[in-house]
């Protein structure tokens, strides 16, 4: 577990930095990065509450991790289905040229 928290900062560092970067043109520094922190921890609270749920409820721990792997295949699908029909839509060369 420990593993994939340090590995995992080397995810969020760059977006975090991508996100600084990207959103003074929009809103400032600090706005960008506390709007993804506030989902983040939105989305931790809901799977939090989630999970209590179906302890009080007498769901096996086995069956809770199999939803939840289910649960976030399903969003992972989604979220790339979307992305490919945004690709689709939007020239992301141009936006991307400074």
């Amino acid at each position: 577990m420990t593993v994939l928290g340090g590995l995992a900062v080397y995810f969020i560092v760059p977006t975090n930095a991508l996100l600084q970067h990207r959103g003074t043109a929009l809103i400032t520094a600090g706005h960008s990065i506390a709007v993804p922190n506030f989902n983040q921890n939105l989305a931790l609270l809901s799977m939090l509450g989630a999970y209590a749920l179906l302890l009080c409820a007498n769901v096996p721990v086995q069956r809770i991790i199999v939803i939840f792997g289910v649960f976030g295949c399903t969003m992972i699908w989604l979220a790339k289905r979307r992305s490919a029909v945004n690709v689709r839509r939007v020239d992301l060369r141009a936006m991307s040229e400074e």
